[in-house]
């Protein structure tokens, strides 16, 4: 991994005005997004158990061994133009998801692993798809989703909105959990 000198020149601009001494960068990778991958950075006084620590130009980023491992040939810039002022981060390991060819499941699945249950794991669910049939899309819902009185709005105003934008010709998007048998949702009846 290597962080520019631009990049870091930016980061100590903002952090000598906001943070305290010693502070140092962190620098996440995560599972979605519509490349796979989320990026973040955020400011650091210590290394956790499991980080990685690298000095860049002085200052000391910290990464977490799963980061690492997603980000570890990456390069974190900072670019300023007319259409782009920010962080900019070149990862040649992103994950790079199914062709245009793969079947209407493979890449319905993608979607849900890498935009859809990212997002919903942070209330313990999972969503999974049981099958594509003649386009439509069957789903169950687990973990803290299965039971929950809110999946419905996270199918509907979620899920639903998000695989027609990748997907309009989509049939219907169906929920085949019994709800009724959930035995931890997030969001009780």
């Amino acid at each position: 991994m290597h962080i520019t000198s631009t990049a870091v020149k930016k980061v100590r601009e903002m952090g000598d005005k906001q943070q305290p001494e010693g502070y140092g960068l962190r620098i996440i990778v995560d599972l979605g997004g519509p490349e796979g991958y989320y990026y973040d950075l955020d400011f650091e006084t210590a290394a956790r158990p499991d980080d990685i620590t690298m000095v860049a130009d002085g200052l000391t980023v910290y990464i977490d061994a799963k980061s690492n491992e997603r980000f570890k040939n990456g390069t974190v810039d900072y670019v300023e133009s007319p259409e782009f002022s920010g962080f900019h981060f070149d990862n040649p390991d992103k994950v790079s998801g199914p062709s245009d060819e793969a079947s209407l499941a493979e890449r319905v699945q993608w979607i849900l692993d890498t935009e859809i249950n990212p997002g919903v794991a942070a209330h313990g669910g999972v969503v999974t798809l049981v099958e594509v049939k003649d386009n439509d899309v069957h789903l169950k819902f687990g973990g803290g989703c299965h039971g929950c009185s809110s999946s419905s709005a996270t199918l509907k105003h979620g899920i639903e909105v998000r695989l027609r934008e990748k997907f309009p010709n989509l049939g219907e998007i169906l929920d085949v959990t019994d709800h009724t048998s959930g035995v931890n949702p997030y969001y009780g009846h």
